[in-house]
């Protein structure tokens, strides 16, 4: 049996190219010897799964892609450092060396395709632009790096749209989900050079609790909740990596997005409530009602492809423009429903933050605007959600 020592390499980028030739060529030698080839390091993750990959595609001459599939199909790991696998490939021959295939249309990868913005953005691409839209079945963001980095490169993406989220985000848990699955992203944007865009949410002003407030890209981040967190932990990972010139990262941050087929969750159970005629519950906090920054999906949609399409880089705000009240929605679809509902109100202990996120960055860099008032755009909405019953219980 022949063991290849492979601890003395480093966990991370910077293997010289000529050390792992040397590794790779031992092994290689070994095998077409008929002996059994071990390969060890540490913990078996990274170092020794990735040089594994490079004796396979050279000792049986096929692709360093098909090579690293195996490895991951024998040993069941996926999270290998890509900087280590990116080091194995690039020290093999050109012959082995990943042979991507071109594509007429750009390729953008859209990561939680299934949700909501990520639905709007799919239903609004331009012609030259071809959205991939994987299931998690397909790619599962948390099983490491190594395997979206050969999706995107076998697929040839150019740019990565990352709005996959844990599907119920206000859990310490998922909190945990979102940075591995953004770290993965980043990790494969950095060495293949793909720009990255994120959505980010109001919420990371949320702890600026009894404020009513206008906050700009300026503004000191405050989160409140784990949703919050989130945002504001994946915002902070974003532009420390693009601050050290690791990842080109662009973050659009955003108020509550209503229309085509998207609404808040308290306002899909106003619409619920007044189309049956049932008595709306709106809180009130110690320092009265919730005052929310809302926008239309059609204008959150033309913010976004304005911003993404101009090449900036960078955070940016998008909101509506005004704050509306959470007692002014339910009075609005109490109306819409004609059923003359009753409107009730909760008191809740505390005080709520209320963020008006400022738009002017973003207007001077590509001259967005909300198209009308939020207030008009939301009467439309909840006259047509009325009409049609969209949030019924029926239709939930």
């Amino acid at each position: 049996m022949t063991v290849i020592d492979v601890r003395e390499l480093v966990d991370r980028a910077g293997n010289a190219a000529n050390t792992l030739r040397d590794k790779i060529a031992a092994g290689s030698a070994s095998l077409r010897d008929g002996r059994k080839t071990v390969i060890c390091c540490d913990h078996g993750i990274s170092r020794s799964n990735a040089v594994a990959a490079g004796v396979l595609s050279q000792a049986e001459g096929i692709s360093f892609e098909a090579a690293i599939r195996r490895v991951i199909a024998a040993t069941g790991e996926s999270e290998m450092r890509p900087e280590v696998v990116e080091a194995v490939r690039r020290s093999l021959s050109s012959s082995a060396a990943a042979n991507f295939p071109t594509f007429e249309r750009e390729r953008w990868l859209l990561t939680g395709g299934s949700g909501a913005l990520g639905g709007v953005i799919a239903a609004t691409t331009p012609d030259n632009i071809e959205i991939l839209s994987p299931s998690r079945e397909e790619l599962d963001l948390l099983r490491g790096a190594v395997p979206l980095g050969l999706y995107t490169g076998e697929a040839g993406v150019s740019r990565i749209l990352h709005f996959a989220a844990p599907r119920i985000g206000n859990t310490n848990t998922a909190v945990g989900e979102a940075l591995t699955m953004f770290r993965n992203v980043l990790e494969v944007a950095s060495i293949q050079q793909l720009p990255v865009v994120i959505p980010s949410r109001w919420e990371v002003f949320g702890g600026y609790r009894g404020e009513t407030m206008e906050a700009t890209e300026e503004t000191p981040s405050r989160p409140a909740g784990a949703l919050g967190d989130a945002k504001y932990l994946l915002e902070a990972l974003a532009l420390a990596w693009a601050a050290q010139r690791q990842a080109n990262v662009t973050i659009l941050r955003s108020g509550l997005v209503f229309g085509n087929g998207i609404a808040p969750n308290f306002m899909r159970a106003f619409v619920r409530k007044a189309c049956s005629g049932e008595t709306i519950t709106t809180h009130v906090y110690d320092n009265g009602e919730p005052l929310l920054d809302l926008m239309a999906a059609a204008d959150w949609t033309s913010a976004f492809w304005a911003l993404v399409r101009s090449g900036e880089t960078g955070l940016f705000h998008a909101g509506g423009g005004a704050l509306t009240g959470t007692r002014e929605i339910a009075e609005m679809a109490a109306a819409s429903s004609g059923q003359g509902c009753q409107i009730a109100e909760l008191h809740v202990e505390g005080k709520a933050a209320n963020v008006r996120l400022d738009f002017g960055k973003l207007e001077k860099a590509v001259g967005w605007r909300p198209s009308r008032p939020a207030v008009d755009l939301l009467a439309d909405f909840l006259g047509r959600a009325c009409e049609d019953r969209t949030y019924t219980e029926k239709d939930r």
